[in-house]
């Protein structure tokens, strides 16, 4: 068994044993009552945290979603929870940017040409609005992890605030959606 495979296996383990966990603990309280127990200022602490954690790491996007719709359940703000969030999220994705964009002398020569024309391409003024428009719908309607688009970009010296700006505008378009998600669409689930 190769070290990455192990890394791996880990990492997938560990992302099953906290869906596992986080199920129980829902099933066992109510998101009111998570909420009541972490406290409010806390509630939003945790949200920080948990998005920051998800902008640095791939397999963490999906705990981080299910918290923020359990804090919106719970009563917390949508609207706080969903800039909270977007902010700990931006924070993270980030430092993936920044990995790529100053991590591309470990990437192949041959890759690294190929990363430089796409560069080129993205560049080209007829098309230069497309991109952020692009980063904008993928940051506020798509549950995949941030790392694809900011390491990608980074990686092909995209400037950062092009990436960036759009993506921390998405991203707290669909943190409010899932705190609101949680707020309201629970309870129909429940009954």
């Amino acid at each position: 068994m190769t070290s990455r495979y192990k890394k791996q296996l880990t990492a997938f383990v560990f992302f099953l044993l906290f869906l596992i966990a986080w199920t129980v603990l829902v099933y066992q309280f109510s998101p009111n009552e998570i909420v009541e127990n972490l406290g409010i200022g806390n509630g939003y602490l945790v949200a920080f945290i948990a998005a920051f954690l998800a902008g640095i790491s791939t397999f963490t996007s999906a705990p981080y979603a299910l918290l923020v719709v359990t804090l919106g359940a719970g009563g917390l703000s949508p609207f706080l929870i969903g800039l909270i969030s977007a902010f700990g999220l931006f924070l993270g994705d980030s430092t993936s940017y920044l990995l790529g964009y100053y991590g591309h002398h470990v990437v192949p020569n041959g890759l690294q040409e190929e990363l430089q024309k796409v560069h080129a391409w993205l560049m080209a003024r007829k098309r230069v609005w497309v991109i952020p428009v692009f980063i904008f719908l993928y940051g506020a309607f798509f549950p995949l992890s941030n790392d694809f688009v900011v390491i990608s970009f980074g990686l092909a010296r995209y400037p950062f605030w092009r990436v960036m700006g759009p993506l921390a505008l998405g991203s707290v378009i669909f943190n409010m959606l899932l705190a609101y998600l949680g707020k309201y669409g629970i309870g129909y689930l429940i009954r």
